[in-house]
């Protein structure tokens, strides 16, 4: 790597750091180019030279914290892809109640921007982690192949979105956006399910039913 890329990595992670930090401290709101520039001790330049806008440098922030995550192997013989598929959200949910309110935050701000090249940019984060499994699981006959692998994988990212953006404006506590989308994507793959899988997702949309039902009464 050439001393200038060394140069401009270091500078992404303090710049990434700092605008933690702010938030942490002061709040979103407080979070500017030029003020994060200032604490950061880099050129005004530098930030808009290494991120497209605020909205990318919220994006950074959750993909520098997530990857060190880990998603658990699938015990083939135990446990179908779909089930593994369906646990995801339930990792988010771990990952979140680290830092609750900061990462609200973090995606409010990043579902309320009106920077759609960011937002975008987050979304197909999410269908390059759901579209291995949902693959294999149809390699596995585990889903009909009657649907568009495509048409499955945007359907179900749309779902995770749509809830956890409720939970990002606080319409929803964490606990009932993550058993709201267990339950949606449980219903969505069901009428796709093969002989396989639909004893599973049938008992899965019985549970995560309860489990909405619960949370739903606390």
């Amino acid at each position: 790597m050439s001393r200038r890329e060394e140069n401009k990595q270091l500078n992404r992670k303090k710049i990434i750091a700092t605008a933690r930090k702010i938030i942490s401290t002061q709040g979103m709101d407080k979070l500017s180019m030029r003020y994060l520039a200032d604490k950061a001790v880099v050129s005004s330049r530098t930030p808009y030279n290494l991120f497209e806008s605020k909205t990318d440098i919220l994006v950074a922030i959750v993909f520098d914290a997530v990857k060190p995550l880990q998603i658990p192997p699938v015990n083939t013989s135990t446990q179908l892809s779909l089930e593994q598929l369906i646990q995801l959200p339930k990792l988010v949910e771990s990952f979140c109640t680290t830092e609750h309110d900061f990462y609200r935050d973090i995606l409010w701000g990043i579902m309320s921007s009106d920077d759609k090249l960011s937002r975008d940019r987050a979304s197909v984060a999410i269908a390059d982690i759901i579209a291995p499994l949902v693959i294999n699981a149809t390699e596995k006959k585990e889903c009909s192949i009657k649907i568009s692998v495509d048409v499955l994988i945007a359907h179900l990212v749309t779902q995770f979105l749509a809830i956890i953006g409720m939970w990002g404006a606080s319409q929803l506590e964490l606990d009932n956006a993550i058993a709201n989308i267990q339950l949606g994507w449980t219903n969505t793959l069901l009428p796709y399910s093969t002989r396989k899988s639909k004893a599973w997702l049938t008992q899965a949309q019985l549970d995560y039913g309860h489990i909405l039902e619960k949370t739903l009464a606390t």
